[in-house]
Formats: structure tokens, sequence, C-alpha cells
């Protein structure tokens, strides 16, 4: 009987954590796949989305990328932040807010874009992942809803030079099942 619950339990977090919403970011507007190859002299588009299924609509996310490759400029790659609203505060690799003044309406909402054109072969390797993450300075993943409500949120990966497009997931869904506590599963219940 125990193990049959703690099946269940497992099951349920996992089912949760694939529904749970998140900032993504994808090779496509479509928001299908997140990883591409980094051709030299040509650019290279990473969508930054809000996936929010069971959010009507937000007002504003704050987030930051880890990982991020920052802007080293020619002779290795420009890399350009282009935002959806003129309202953001902070920088993407510390920690990062986009406000809306009309709310936003899902279920996928896009927040902005990034774009590498790159001109050294060799600056970004295979299988680099860039991944949304919490602010270093507030510890915020979050988006706010239309009612300004603030709601935690996932994690998205994104991977450039990807090797293998089974193991580049857009989702990293460890963090929901880290982050779960004994009390939270037992409110599942």
């Amino acid at each position: 009987m125990k193990k049959l619950l703690v099946a269940l339990m497992l099951l349920a977090m996992s089912s949760l954590a694939s529904a749970q919403p998140y900032i993504g970011l994808f090779a496509d507007a479509d928001a299908t796949h997140c990883y591409a190859d980094m051709p030299i002299g040509a650019p290279v588009t990473i969508h930054v989305m809000a996936l929010i299924e069971d959010i009507p609509a937000i007002t504003a996310a704050e987030f930051r990328i880890d990982n991020y490759t920052g802007n080293p400029g020619y002779p290795t790659s420009i890399v350009t932040q282009t935002w959806n609203s003129p309202l953001t505060v902070g920088t993407i690799d510390v920690g990062f807010s986009i406000a809306f003044t009309v709310p936003q309406p899902g279920p996928v909402v896009p927040l902005g874009t990034i774009e590498y054109l790159t001109f050294n072969p060799t600056w970004i390797g295979v299988d680099y992942v860039m991944t949304t993450d919490v602010t270093l300075d507030s510890g915020n993943l979050v988006v706010v809803d239309a009612e300004y409500i603030t709601i935690p949120v996932g994690r998205g990966t994104y991977t450039f030079n990807c090797t293998n497009p089974e193991l580049c997931p857009c989702y990293d869904e460890t963090i929901p099942t880290q982050d779960a506590s004994w009390g939270s599963i037992k409110a599942l219940y």
C-alpha cells in the first residue's frame, strides 16, 4: 500500500510539473522547441516567453537567465535584446523585470527576443545550456497575473548546438520535485 501511495504521489508531482507555468527560451515563436545551432554570420533568435496555460493573463514577469552568454561584441558575437514592453528594470543575467500596461493574455505571452549574430565558430561549444532562474537580488522567478497576484513559475532551458534533441528539453522538471516539501505533497490529497 505504501509503495502504491508513493508511486501515485510521484505520478501526481510529475504531471503537475509538466503543467506548471514557466518562463521559457525558444527557437521559434510557436514555443515548440528550444535548441538551435549557431551558424557563423547568420542571426539566431531566441524567443523569451511565459507559458501560462492556467493563468488567463499576466501584467509582469521577474526572472534571470542563468549561464547567459552576455554580449562579447565583434569579432566574437553581437547579442541584441529586444523586449515587448518599455517597462523593464535590471539586467538579464542578475535580475530582470518586465511589466505591461495592459494584461497580456495566455497561454503563451511573448516577453521579448535575444538575437545572436556570431562570427567566431568556437565561441559557444556544443550543448551550451542557458536556463531561466530565480533572480540573484530578490530570489524571484515569477509572473504577476491580471489581478496583481504573484505566481511562482518553473524554469525553461535553451541549448545551443544541441547534439541530441532528446536530451535538450524546454522545461527543467527537476525544480518542482526538489522544491516540494512533504507538506505540499500531503496537500495534494
